[in-house]
């Protein structure tokens, strides 16, 4: 290749990188269509992850993201890719551990707590958007979410890697990472609806990621949630319920709230030992309380939920 054509293919390499570089919250195709060595050219697909590494999108070539930079990542056996740097890890193996994860798979195949995921589903459209669930655990709400909103355009993200393994299993087609949710590996912008179940909201980071009129969907639990159980573990019983407005600001407005209660009758100890294991009081309690959960067996048991709708403002 003649010396001034190669010095043209670098300038343009290196306006592509800074094109790049300063449009980094959102990869716009229309950056790149912009620049000479793209004129004319249709618009291309770009990825929806960035390399926690360096913010560059993430391209997935056989089994492994890789970006600009060179940094790679490659999905695991099960199709999950661990994007959760070791910088930003508090512990080897932070999130639930194995015997933790297995518990809730465990109690959630059962079906108790299906009525919560059906009124989940209740309010969801069939838009084919962009969609983040957070938290997503062993993958039970998120496939169910996935098989109306769409697999191809789902990410479920979760900072255990025992739990994230799991949930591959579930579904192949949607993305699953381990990462953190204060650290999500996604562009601004870039999601149309994010769920948050049961786990702790990192509201900077879901309003940057969160298109504006996009949809934060809430779950947390009421004052009267598994009041029989809390009452074999502790002499005294707080009530306390959830509102996702103490945690949220001024870039979120709340469209609803919805109470849900359920009852079910446990069939047995390992069925509350289970349960047990899937919320605090698990750490909280005391050991020989614990012990004791298995005279609930038989006897009434409810849950009480909370679901809060927000709109990204």
């Amino acid at each position: 290749m003649p010396a001034e054509k190669r010095l043209d293919w670098r300038k343009n390499a290196f306006a592509i990188s800074h094109k790049i570089s300063d449009d980094l919250h959102y990869p716009h195709t229309a950056a790149y269509a912009s620049l000479p060595f793209f004129a004319n050219t249709q618009p291309f697909p770009m990825p929806n992850l960035k390399c926690p590494c360096c913010d560059h999108p993430l391209q997935l070539t056989g089994n492994s993201w890789h970006c600009d930079n060179g940094h790679r990542f490659d999905r695991a056996k099960r199709g999950y890719t661990n994007l959760l740097l070791a910088q930003h890890r508090r512990s080897r193996a932070p999130g639930d551990d194995k015997a933790m994860v297995q518990a809730r798979t465990a109690f959630l195949e059962l079906g108790r707590y299906q009525p919560l995921a059906d009124a989940l589903l209740a309010g969801l459209g069939d838009d084919d958007q962009p969609w983040l669930d957070i938290g997503c655990g062993e993958g039970w709400y998120t496939c169910q979410f996935a098989q109306r909103l769409g697999s191809d355009n789902g990410v479920g993200v979760d900072i255990s890697k025992f739990a994230v393994d799991a949930a591959a299993k579930r579904d192949r087609a949607l993305t699953w990472l381990v990462a953190s949710g204060a650290r999500l590996p996604l562009f601004n912008d870039s999601q149309q609806r994010i769920f948050v179940l049961f786990t702790r909201l990192f509201t900077d980071d879901i309003a940057r990621v969160l298109k504006p009129g996009g949809e934060l969907i809430v779950v947390g639990t009421g004052e009267q949630h598994l009041l029989p159980l809390r009452e074999a573990l502790y002499e005294e019983v707080r009530q306390s319920g959830f509102d996702a407005g103490k945690f949220l600001d001024a870039r979120f407005t709340q469209i609803d709230s919805q109470d849900i209660h359920l009852e079910w009758t446990p069939d047995n100890e390992l069925e509350l030992q289970n349960l047990l294991a899937m919320t605090p009081h698990h750490w909280r309690a005391k050991p020989e309380a614990k012990a004791g959960i298995g005279k609930l067996a038989g006897k009434a048991m409810n849950a009480h939920f909370v679901i809060q709708r927000w709109r990204r403002i």
